[in-house]
């Protein structure tokens, strides 16, 4: 039996094999092709004003958005989100001064976070800039 054990020594090589790492790879590459999901974030872009207050008051022709619930109020008159976006691009907002490019937003409490955004958004589309009404309580 000796040199039955002498001669599979001599056959043994030290190397590992690898014939089936690159199927293993390719496997892992398409575990994580399915597994993973694509999807593209909602964002917007908003320029907000300084926080700083200035000597000058806003003037009373400051376009004024009110939210409360489900109800968007564009200067005390009731728009849906598809009205909001034409009266705001009826402003022409881009093409005005900064200080005139302000849009007082403001939300009561309970308005949903979707309207909130919407609102938002379509304010940032149409080139205004938002302006936050907080009470100071």
């Amino acid at each position: 039996m000796r040199k039955r054990d002498r001669r599979e020594k001599k056959h043994r090589s030290g190397e590992i094999p690898t014939g089936s790492f690159s199927d293993i790879a390719f496997l892992l590459i398409i575990y994580f092709l399915v597994a993973t999901t694509l999807v593209k974030v909602k964002s917007i872009t908003a320029d907000l004003p300084s926080g700083e207050k200035s000597s000058q008051t806003q003037s009373d022709k400051t376009p004024t958005i009110n939210l409360k619930n489900d109800l968007i109020m564009f200067n005390d008159k009731r728009v849906d989100l598809a009205g909001l976006n034409e009266r705001l691009s009826a402003l022409d907002l881009p093409e005005q001064e900064a200080d005139k490019r302000i849009i007082l937003l403001e939300s009561a409490k309970g308005t949903p976070y979707e309207v909130y955004f919407q609102a938002l958004a379509a304010i940032s589309a149409n080139g205004g800039v938002v302006a936050l009404v907080e009470d100071d309580k």
